[in-house]
């Protein structure tokens, strides 16, 4: 796959499919078919074939695949079986509510390190972690070539923080902030757009 370029949309289903193994070996299934894709990810069993034939051949016609080792291919190919270093930028609600969610059956992802700008949040204890100041991210990312940060902070307060996250290294970031934000080239940023979902939802719901 060196080279060949996958569309957004595939990864996507991967994970979704990553998703569903878990599920199916946490009921101690061993085979699963791309039907049993089909239903729980709402695509065709001829896209779930597709998407898997894109990354060698898995599995055998008429047998399914066995939940294991398709697992184990797909979170290799994902990179979630040496998943990166996550921390979250802002321990306000939005923060506070992900740190205690966690992120079981995502993986291996889990979070390391929660910061905030106010030393009122600063020191008080979270899931486990323990808040830290913003200014001490660039020591605490120290070592981790590649770390990916969740930025969830007050508005007016997110590009601030993304260029502080920028100077320490950061080349991936998730904001739930829907403020526009400046980044350099190098850098991929991903929105949580809660309303244009709700916009998807609203349109398909009336069509």
């Amino acid at each position: 796959m060196k080279g060949r370029k996958v569309s957004e949309i595939t990864i996507r289903r991967l994970s979704h499919y990553a998703r569903c193994l878990r599920d199916a070996k946490s009921k101690g299934e061993r085979t699963v078919t791309s039907g049993y894709f089909s239903r729980r990810c709402g695509i065709s069993s001829a896209a779930v074939r597709k998407d898997l034939t894109m990354f060698g051949e898995f599995g055998k016609q008429g047998s399914g695949y066995n939940v294991i080792e398709l697992l184990d291919q797909i979170e290799s190919i994902l990179g979630t079986c040496d998943p990166p270093f996550i921390i979250i930028a802002g321990a306000g609600n939005i923060g506070k509510a992900l740190l205690e969610s966690g992120l079981e059956g995502t993986g291996g992802h889990s979070y390391s390190a929660i910061f905030d700008i106010d030393p009122r949040l600063v020191g008080i204890k979270c899931a486990g972690l323990t808040v830290k100041s913003m200014d001490e991210i660039r020591t605490t990312v120290s070592g981790h070539e590649n770390f990916i940060a969740i930025v969830a902070v007050s508005r007016g307060e997110g590009q601030k923080v993304v260029d502080r996250l920028i100077d320490s290294g950061c080349r991936a970031i998730l904001s739930f902030n829907l403020e526009p934000l400046d980044i350099p080239d190098g850098v991929e940023l991903r929105y949580i757009e809660v309303s244009t979902e709700l916009d998807l939802l609203t349109y398909f719901m009336k069509t």
